[in-house]
């Protein structure tokens, strides 16, 4: 019997695994195609992006936030200082579920900036762990090394031990990412309710979905970048 118990967990633990490294490896991927096939669908509702975006603004900004356009593909962002939604332009001239989805994420950030200032730490958080991480891969071989010197001991515990916060520090980070994502989400789903059906609001879900999936690709890609087995990626930057 604890052999079977003993097989199972094993097995339990390849599938999580094997299902991590999956969402660490191919949720952009997933993200890019989603988004494909969501910009020729019509949303089904009688306002433009812009027009939703106005309303928007001016029952909660008092018609303040700015516009700008981005090149970038599926770059659009909220630029926090500026108070401004960077948008690209098939987000700004199209009709479709993605591009509505899209706005009102972002809108939904601009919603979080203004009631608070979760977005400010996030900022903090993000140049401080980029400056940290600079520390992270010599600190880390330092104290290696040092563990082969019985006199530098406790240095070398020390700098291993900075190692890791270093990068439990960014796990924190990412993880606080995918919150701070989740949370603009849910707003947008509220900010659309007003306007699509429920068939377009289970479709927007599902790409907002999709798009939070690639900060836990960051996330999972942090745990087993040093594998080999994800991706090529930064651990620790923007």
């Amino acid at each position: 019997m604890e052999i079977w118990w003993i097989l199972l967990i094993v097995l339990g633990v390849v599938v999580l695994v094997s299902a991590m490294l999956s969402i660490a490896n191919y949720s952009h991927d997933k993200l890019f195609a989603l988004h494909e096939e969501m910009k020729i669908k019509p949303a089904n509702t009688s306002i433009s992006v812009l027009e939703f975006i106005s309303e928007v603004n001016n029952i909660n900004f008092d018609g303040k936030l700015k516009i700008a356009r981005t090149t970038k593909y599926i770059g659009d962002g909220y630029a926090r200082k500026s108070k401004t939604l960077v948008l690209s332009d098939d987000t700004l001239n199209g009709g479709s579920i993605s591009a509505f989805a899209i706005s009102a994420h972002e809108l939904g950030h601009a919603l979080q900036d203004k009631e608070g200032n979760i977005l400010k730490v996030k900022f903090f958080l993000k140049k401080l762990v980029w400056f940290l991480g600079k520390l992270f891969l010599p600190s880390l071989i330092v104290g290696l090394i040092l563990f082969f010197f019985p006199d530098y001991f406790t240095l070398a515990i020390i700098m291993t031990s900075v190692s890791a916060g270093i990068f439990l520090l960014t796990g924190f980070l990412r993880l606080f990412i995918v919150y701070i994502e989740k949370d603009a989400s849910k707003r947008a789903l509220g900010l659309l309710k007003e306007i699509f059906s429920s068939q377009d609001l289970k479709l927007a879900k599902k790409y907002l979905n999709t798009a939070r999936l690639t900060y836990w690709s960051d996330f999972m890609t942090l745990l087993f970048g040093w594998t080999g087995l994800t991706r090529k990626k930064k651990i620790f930057g923007d």
